[in-house]
């Protein structure tokens, strides 16, 4: 296997100039290029350099973020799903127009189910709608000019 200089320069970017951090698959090709060439053997020179500088820094002081931690709020606990719907349904804010459209909102919900529903079905699927319609138009008029009222005005 074999890696190119590109390659190299990552592994030095990531694990240092030490070889016993670099990935054990890679190791050996790596090891290999830096004997062959004289680029790779500058920028391992030049990661040895910053590992040093590295190393010679004094670590930090972290007591002042241990006790931020541990002396600070903890994050708001997520409501269930059922407590934010009762606050949706009931809201704290008395004055607010939701105290009434959102019950009502919620109380229509089954009505336009049921209306849903029922427009789906078919009620009268077993009666033939054709025989509620045969009457006669003749006595149909006839019984409509009957309730009609024709009397005259007399002067």
């Amino acid at each position: 296997m074999t890696i190119s200089l590109q390659r190299f320069e990552q592994l030095l970017d990531a694990y240092g100039a030490s070889p016993q951090r670099w990935p054990d698959h890679e190791r050996a090709a790596a090891l290999q290029l830096l004997e062959q060439s004289s680029s790779a053997a500058d920028l391992w020179q030049s990661a040895q350099w910053l590992d040093q500088q590295l190393d010679q820094l004094p670590a930090p002081d972290f007591m002042y973020l241990n006790t931020t931690l541990l002396t600070g709020p903890l994050p708001a606990r997520r409501k269930k799903w059922t407590d934010q719907l009762l606050e949706w349904l009931m809201p704290a804010q008395a004055r607010s127009a939701a105290v009434f459209w959102r019950p009502a909102a919620l109380a229509c919900v089954p009505l336009m189910m049921g209306l849903a529903v029922g427009n789906q079905l078919e009620i009268f699927s077993d009666v033939d709608t054709t025989d509620l319609y045969s009457v006669d138009m003749e006595e149909t008029e006839l019984e409509l000019i009957s309730l009609a009222d024709y009397s005259e005005i007399l002067q």
